[in-house]
């Protein structure tokens, strides 16, 4: 049984490479993403015996050290940011790592196996400058036998604003990112404790929201976390340089 998963993984992988292959050719931007989630394990009565909820919720930080191998609540390294990174012609979005000391991006949480999306264009500009989008990511293994996570999925669904010249979600101003659809989506900003950033919110390209899977390790221990509600804040542009092939 256990070797089945290991194959199934491996054909994962391959697939989510081949995604971000594509994602590159037709051009790409990464954005500082904030992140919370609801989450639910499995726990027992320690009276009755009997199953019980036990809440796990957990924010874009813990995410981000888990994935790279850390402990859930580490704060050693400020650095690594939790982001997303989509192709500007909407066929793909990643969940991703970056790293700020090096303007990449140092390892994916999840890779989209699907993105569908529709556009609309404002009057008096170019092009479509705003999208609703609906994306499955698939979250591949990563981290260590101690903090890490396994497998599972999220199921995004949010907005984006277009630059009406070639596609690629891009920021605005704060104050003007509006969309009709925010109150009966529920989607809204996250508070400053649910997910802190060091810089201050006055860009935001959008905003989503989530429900998944993530099977994680912790302490050496795994689980399952549902996520029946997460919430994403997708905010401004990171620079990204080119890695040497050297």
């Amino acid at each position: 049984m256990k070797t089945k998963k290991r194959i199934i993984l491996g054909v994962a992988s391959l697939v989510l490479a081949a995604a971000a292959a594509y994602a590159t050719s037709v051009g790409t931007v990464t954005l500082r993403t904030l992140g919370y989630f609801i989450g639910l394990t499995q726990g027992t009565d320690p009276i009755t015996g009997n199953p019980r909820y036990v809440d796990a919720d957990f924010a874009g930080h813990n995410l981000v050290n888990l994935v790279m191998g850390r402990d859930v609540s580490d704060t050693n390294v400020p650095s690594q940011v939790m982001a997303m990174t989509f192709a500007c012609d909407l066929s793909s979005a990643n969940l991703v790592v970056y790293d700020k000391r090096t303007s990449n991006v140092v390892a994916t949480i999840a890779a989209s196996t699907s993105v569908d999306s529709v556009l609309q264009q404002d009057a008096h500009k170019a092009g479509p400058n705003r999208a609703h989008f609906v994306a499955v990511l698939q979250i591949g293994p990563n981290g260590n036998p101690t903090n890490g996570v396994l497998n599972g999925y999220f199921t995004v669904a949010g907005r984006l604003n277009l630059n009406p010249t070639n596609g690629c979600p891009q920021p605005v101003e704060v104050t003007l990112d509006r969309d009709p659809l925010d109150r009966l989506d529920g989607d809204a900003e996250l508070s400053g404790n649910e997910d802190p950033d060091s810089v201050p919110l006055t860009l935001r390209t959008g905003l989503a929201h989530l429900i998944g899977v993530v099977d994680v390790v912790t302490d050496g221990g795994t689980n399952t976390v549902l996520v029946p509600r997460g919430g994403l804040s997708i905010r401004r542009e990171l620079p990204m340089v080119p890695v040497s092939s050297n």
